[in-house]
């Protein structure tokens, strides 16, 4: 887990996701994370290695916060597409959400691309740091 937490994977990541650079600070780290909300694991199908995660905040409300984060060595071979995609497809046939929002630094074009590659809708505040794009499921049958 602590090579998938290098420094350019959590450049624009909160703080508490810097530094981890040993096993002992990941298990204290992942603990944390866990303790915040849900944490998906995300590897490829036919293999082992842990890819990356999806973060979920609020899991129980109609309104679900997400993060994300993809190994570096990952980064454009369009999987931070493929995880998104499949959790927005797996939530409107199985949850109650109505909205799922992500935070973006403005700094991270990369990920404010596939947000709203996505359909995404960004969101427009006095203080854009973070950014913030909301997903707003259609829950009328249409």
């Amino acid at each position: 887990m602590v090579s998938l937490l290098s420094p350019e994977v959590v450049e624009n990541l909160p703080g508490y996701f810097h530094g981890i650079n040993t096993p002992e600070s990941a298990a204290e780290w992942f603990e944390k994370v866990l303790a915040e909300g849900r944490v998906l694991s995300v590897s490829y199908k036919h293999g082992d290695d842990l890819t990356g995660f999806i973060f979920l905040y609020g899991t129980e409300a109609q309104t679900v916060h997400i993060g994300y984060l993809l190994k570096q060595s990952e980064w454009g071979k369009g999987l931070a597409s493929e995880m998104l995609d499949g959790l927005v497809r797996f939530a409107e046939q199985n949850t109650n959400w109505e909205c799922l929002v992500a935070g973006v630094d403005p700094a991270n074009v990369a990920s404010a691309r596939l947000l709203e590659k996505l359909n995404f809708i960004r969101q427009t505040a006095a203080d854009d740091n973070p950014v913030f794009y909301h997903y707003r499921f259609d829950k009328s049958g249409s």
